[in-house]
C-alpha cells in the first residue's frame, strides 16, 4: 500500500471507544485491522534511528550526555506546504529576547487565524527547526499564521522560564495581530511532547482568555507517579512483536526521570500544575482541545486521563489514538501518513474558530 493508499485509508476509517466521558477517536494501521499491528513505517524508523547515548546517572547528567541525547532528536521530514513564506524574527517580550519562526500562507482570506507552536524536546532538547516542514504544512491547511517558538532550554533555564517565554509569545502574537494579518479572536497554542505541556500551561496562565483552542500532540500532561496516574503494561496489546513495541514505550519512559531533574529547581516546583497541568485546580481555563497521541506511546495513558478530566469538565475534547504509532509521529511529515491526517484534523478545527 502506498503512501497515498494508506493517508486514504486514515481519513475515511476509524472506531470509536469510550473511557469514562471521553470518547476517543481509534486511526488504524492503514494496511491492516489485525488488533495489535505495529506500523510498518514506525518500526522501520526505530530499528535504524540513533541509539542514544548509555546514560550512567538519570538524576545528574553530563553535559556530554545532554548533549548526545539532543543530537539523536528529530528526523527528515519532507515539505508539503505550497506558497508559505517564512519570516525569522527576535522579539522582545517581559520574558526577555526570543527567536520565532513565522509561517505565513501567501493566498488566502485575511485576516488569518493565528497559532502559536512550542517543539517538544523533554524541556532540554529540539529546536523550532525540527518542526519546521510540519508548522509550515498546518500553516498551509489551515490557512492560519503560524509563529513557532525557539524557547530557552534547560537545564541553563529552570521552571517556569520556558512557560513565560511561551505565553509572552501568545501576547505578543495577540499584541501584533493587525501587522501580522491575523484575527485577534483566532489564536491556538499547539505543542508536541513537552511543547504540549507548555502549550497546557499557557491556557493556564491565560486570564486574558486570548487562546480559544489548543492542540496537543502526545503532551507531557502529569508529573505523576505511574501508580497515580493508572499506567500499566496491561493497557498496551503486546501478544505480537513485543520487542519493538517495549521499544516504542520504553523509547519515552526512560527519559521521563532525567526530563524533569533537567527542568525544575527544587521538589515544590514537581506537582506545580505550570509543570504538571493535569494538576490544574480549574479545568474551565482551557479551551476545546485536540489531543493526538500513538498506541504504544508511554504517554497515552495518563494523556487519556487528562482527555478524561477535560471531558468530565465540560470542554469540548476531540481524542485521537493513532494504532501501531509511537511517540513524536507527528515530525515526521511527508514520511508517516498519520502525520499528514493529524495536520489535517489540526487544520479543521483551527479553520472551524
Amino acid at each position: 500500500m502506498n503512501y497515498d493508499e494508506c493517508l486514504k485509508v486514515l481519513r475515511e476509517k476509524s472506531e470509536i471507544l469510550h473511557k469514562g466521558a471521553l470518547e476517543i477517536c481509534v486511526k488504524p494501521v492503514p494496511e491492516t485491522d489485525e488488533p495489535g499491528a505495529v506500523d510498518p513505517r514506525e518500526a522501520h524508523w526505530f530499528r535504524v534511528k540513533p541509539t542514544g547515548p548509555n546514560i550512567k546517572d538519570p538524576a545528574n547528567l553530563t553535559p556530554a550526555e545532554i548533549h548526545a541525547i539532543r543530537t539523536g532528536m528529530g528526523c527528515v521530514s519532507v515539505d508539503l506546504s505550497h506558497g508559505v513564506s517564512t519570516d525569522i524574527r527576535v522579539i522582545t517580550t517581559e520574558a526577555g529576547d526570543l527567536p520565532i519562526l513565522i509561517y505565513t500562507p501567501t493566498k488566502g482570506e485575511t485576516p488569518k487565524p493565528a497559532v502559536v507552536y512550542i517543539h517538544g524536546g523533554g524541556f532540554f532538547g529540539g529546536t523550532a527547526r525540527v518542526i519546521e516542514n510540519a508548522c509550515k504544512e498546518l500553516a498551509d491547511r489551515a490557512n492560519a499564521v503560524v509563529v513557532s517558538v525557539d524557547y530557552d532550554l534547560a537545564p541553563d533555564h529552570k521552571f517556569p522560564y520556558q512557560v513565560n517565554q511561551c505565553y509572552q509569545t501568545v501576547r505578543w502574537t495577540h499584541a501584533h495581530a493587525a501587522e501580522l494579518g491575523i484575527d485577534p479572536e483566532k489564536i491556538a497554542v499547539s505543542g508536541d511532547s513537552a511543547g504540549g505541556n507548555l502549550s497546557a500551561a499557557c491556557c493556564i496562565m491565560d486570564k486574558e482568555k486570548l487562546i480559544k483552542l489548543q492542540l496537543l500532540l502526545y503532551p507531557a500532561a502529569f508529573n505523576l507517579s505511574e501508580e497515580e496516574i493508572g499506567w500499566s503494561l496491561d493497557e498496551y496489546d503486546l501478544r505480537e512483536n513485543a520487542e519493538i513495541k517495549m521499544d516504542f514505550i520504553n523509547d519515552i519512559r526512560n527519559m521521563t526521570p532525567y526530563t524533569s531533574s533537567l527542568y525544575v529547581t527544587n521538589a515544590d516546583q514537581i506537582h506545580d500544575p505550570l509543570f504538571s497541568v493535569g494538576e490544574a485546580e480549574d479545568y474551565s481555563c482551557f479551551p476545546t482541545t485536540l489531543i493526538a497521541v500513538g498506541e504504544y506511546d508511554y504517554l497515552r495513558i495518563q494523556d487519556e486521563l487528562f482527555g478524561q478530566k477535560l471531558a468530565e469538565a465540560g470542554i469540548q475534547v476531540r481524542f485521537i489514538r493513532y494504532k501501531g504509532m509511537a511517540h513524536a509521529f507527528w515530525e515526521h511529515t511527508g514520511e508517516f501518513p498519520q502525520a499528514e491526517q493529524c495536520t489535517e484534523e489540526m487544520a479543521r478545527m483551527i479553520r472551524a474558530l
